[in-house]
């Protein structure tokens, strides 16, 4: 299994070196740094990195943000900025070219670990999206109906070529603009729809549904006669994120209004992308670090915190970081080992020094434990 290749720009060599024997240590290929712009252009060539640290403030014409606005354009890798202290216009320009990280100087191993298996990991799942929309995008081509997705404001995001042959707007010229800036919609037993009542109705997770509504093109006043309907689109945390709104093949049914209750799915559970990764295997974990996995004693786990979408596992010398919620990793702990005593932490019972009513303890960590916690956590512990 290849290395993860890792190039740092750095103007001070003592930094960069650091970095550089850090993440070499930590398992990356780290093969050379670079001073400046130009050599940094050279290295990017001579190596192709699979991910890029970058100085913001680096000396000379191009600072780190030029560097990362050139790779953006020419590369598909992830950036991680380094940053001592920077003002706002110069934040806001990073902010700009969209990196994968900020590490803030100084940081420690744990810090520069962490930070690049984020980053790692999240610049795959915005390729799988990419693929994903790529696909998404494929599929809506080829059906009958015209397909208008907007976000939450009712802003169009996608058009599908039967969209843009009905509207005549183009999938890039019509995005940001107003549904309602395209078509009308009005139903023989229904008012004309209008950002108001449509986002009252999809607001109760329901599914809007006109037979033979009378669609007006506003770019020529133009009518057409059509099936209209107009769905909510979630994540997978159930937040919403726009809507899709179809245009059929006119039929000669009556209009009607029919708000149908959108079904709760149940949701297919994913297979990990390694069947070993993030695994309970007898007494171990295998986790994820650069390329590799690797085996992570339960033995020598100290405690586990949830941050966002990831679990970062303690042991006393070291730090994983992988992708899982609390509950998924509650389950595959032995119980009579682990412990969950706060909505954001597990521990491991027998690693705990001290404790009084609301924390405990585990070599100079204090963990809280959280009132809904307290009682169960409570009876497992054994008092003289």
């Amino acid at each position: 299994m290849d290395k993860i290749r890792i190039l740092v720009v750095e103007d001070e060599s003592i930094v960069a070196k650091d970095i550089q024997q850090t993440l070499i240590r930590l398992g990356y290929d780290v093969p050379a740094t670079a001073s400046s712009a130009q050599n940094a252009y050279a290295r990017l060539e001579e190596l192709e990195p699979d991910l890029v640290f970058l100085d913001i403030k680096l000396k000379g014409d191009q600072d780190g943000i030029h560097i990362a606005e050139h790779i953006k354009q020419k590369y598909d890798i992830p950036v991680i900025f380094l940053t001592s202290f920077v003002d706002k216009n110069t934040l806001d320009r990073a902010k700009i070219t969209e990196p994968y990280g900020y590490l803030v100087k100084p940081f420690n191993e744990s810090d520069l670990q962490t930070t690049v298996e984020m980053a790692l990991y999240k610049f795959q799942k915005d390729l799988q999206v990419r693929e994903n929309e790529r696909r998404f995008a494929n599929a809506l081509a080829n059906v009958e109906e015209a397909i208008l997705v907007a976000d939450t404001e009712f802003r169009i995001t996608f058009l599908n070529p039967k969209a843009e042959n009905i509207t005549g707007f183009g999938n890039e010229s019509a995005q940001g603009m107003s549904l309602f800036k395209l078509i009308k919609i009005e139903g023989d037993e229904y008012e004309i729809v209008n950002a108001d009542n449509l986002g009252k109705l999809m607001k109760q997770d329901e599914i809007l549904s006109i037979k033979q509504s009378t669609i007006t093109i506003v770019r020529d006043y133009s009518n057409i006669k059509a099936d209209f309907t107009c769905s909510p689109i979630r994540d997978e945390k159930n937040q919403l994120l726009g809507y899709a709104v179809v245009i059929g093949s006119s039929k000669s049914e009556k209009s009607v209004v029919q708000p149908v209750t959108k079904p709760t799915e149940e949701k297919p559970v994913e297979a990990p992308s390694n069947p070993l990764e993030n695994q309970v295997i007898q007494n171990s974990f295998f986790v994820k670090r650069g390329a590799m996995l690797v085996k992570v004693f339960l033995e020598n786990i100290y405690w586990l915190q949830a941050m966002d979408n990831y679990v970062i596992i303690q042991t006393k010398e070291d730090q994983f970081v992988i992708h899982a919620t609390m509950k998924d990793i509650e389950t595959k702990l032995p119980p009579e080992k682990f412990m969950r005593v706060h909505r954001s932490y597990i521990i491991a019972l027998d690693k705990i020094s001290h404790m009084d009513e609301g924390a405990v303890v585990i070599n100079d960590k204090t963990i809280p434990i959280g009132k809904s916690y307290k009682e169960v956590f409570m009876n497992r512990i054994n008092f003289l």
